[in-house]
């Protein structure tokens, strides 16, 4: 069996965060909409679960397009990740905020 590239886990890491990430803030805007009744927040929810579904369709479908020298492309399997890592940052901060307020 072949070792796994350490940028391949890295790759699926930084879209599990951004899964974990945005499935929580999914939540925490439905609740947040239940609990104060304001319409405006449903679209706060439908914007956090498109970019979660956004996130892991592309994560899905990046490789079946590419074909399978996709996962042995370093340079584009790290760009990827980059990309992951700026949207669960993104989200994370979001995250904090709204758990602090």
């Amino acid at each position: 069996m072949e070792p796994v590239d350490p940028q391949l886990w890295m790759f699926v890491t930084s879209n599990l965060l951004v899964f974990a990430l945005g499935s929580s803030l999914t939540v925490l805007s439905y609740k947040a909409q239940r609990r104060l009744g304001e319409p405006n927040l449903r679209f706060t929810t439908l914007g956090f679960a498109l970019i979660t579904t956004a996130t892991v369709v592309e994560a899905v479908y990046a490789p079946g397009i590419a074909g399978g020298n996709w996962l042995t492309s370093v340079p584009l399997l790290i760009l990827y990740t980059v990309e992951s890592l700026l949207t669960a940052s993104g989200l994370g901060c979001i995250a904090y905020s709204l758990l602090r307020y």
